[in-house]
């Protein structure tokens, strides 16, 4: 089986489209971890056929902890992806498989590697997402190229993980226990869309956010590399 989670918040407009292309491309279940939202976003995902887990706490990891609580135990990988409509599920398969071949325990698709839509992603977050990189490649040894969302792993890894981080150093946290087996960590190539119901000008994220945002992954990956590191595997 295969588990998709999607931490929400505030995604009325573009949440179902995301369902609907999950499902489309084989997801078996779908699960919605909604962290507080104002508006119609659990309505509209449970209309589209997702599973809807509250979360309490707020924070991009809670969520995700959130939602895989509620992961079946016949499960076999669980697939991430956010609520935006900026990941590129035409890639689904290229994510999910090698995990569901048994061939990778953790692959995430990489914005870096592939093209992205104007507005997709702004200077200062490629600029952060290059610092967190570049601390990952001489901190870790990994040949890696994305911290993105986007991701697929097995249930079997997750377990091994054990995963704690409740803010966006969630991914960070993810791909610093998991172990290399080889150069570089599983990737896949993939496009990076503009986020769906929102104009291109409208892209541009608060700073505060996006300082809190980078905060978070820069910390993670320096904690676990210098810090007691629970659960690393």
């Amino acid at each position: 089986m295969l588990v998709a989670v999607i931490p929400a918040l505030d995604e009325e407009q573009s949440i179902a489209p995301v369902i609907r292309d999950l499902l489309s491309g084989g997801v078996d279940q779908i699960i919605v971890a909604d962290n507080g939202s104002r508006d119609r976003t659990v309505e509209v995902a449970r209309s589209a056929g997702a599973r809807v887990v509250p979360a309490a706490r707020r924070g991009y990891g809670s969520a995700c902890l959130a939602a895989l609580a509620a992961v079946p135990v016949d499960a076999r990988a669980v697939v991430f992806c956010d609520a935006d409509g900026a990941d590129d599920l035409s890639r689904l398969e290229a994510v999910t498989g090698p995990v569901l071949r048994g061939e990778a325990d953790l692959v995430v698709g990489s914005r870096a590697l592939g093209r992205a839509e104007p507005g997709a992603l702004t200077p200062p977050q490629r600029m952060g997402n290059l610092v967190a990189i570049c601390l990952m490649r001489v901190l870790y040894w990994r040949r890696v190229t994305d911290l993105g969302p986007f991701r697929c792993v097995s249930t079997a890894a997750l377990t091994r993980l054990h995963m704690s981080d409740p803010t966006f150093g969630w991914t960070a946290e993810m791909q610093t226990k998991a172990p290399a087996p080889g150069p570089a960590l599983p990737r896949s190539r993939r496009r990076c869309q503009a986020p769906h119901g929102r104009r291109v000008q409208d892209q541009r994220p608060d700073l505060a956010d996006l300082q809190d945002r980078l905060g978070h992954h820069h910390h993670t990956i320096l904690r676990h590399r210098f810090g007691r590191m629970h659960g690393a595997v």
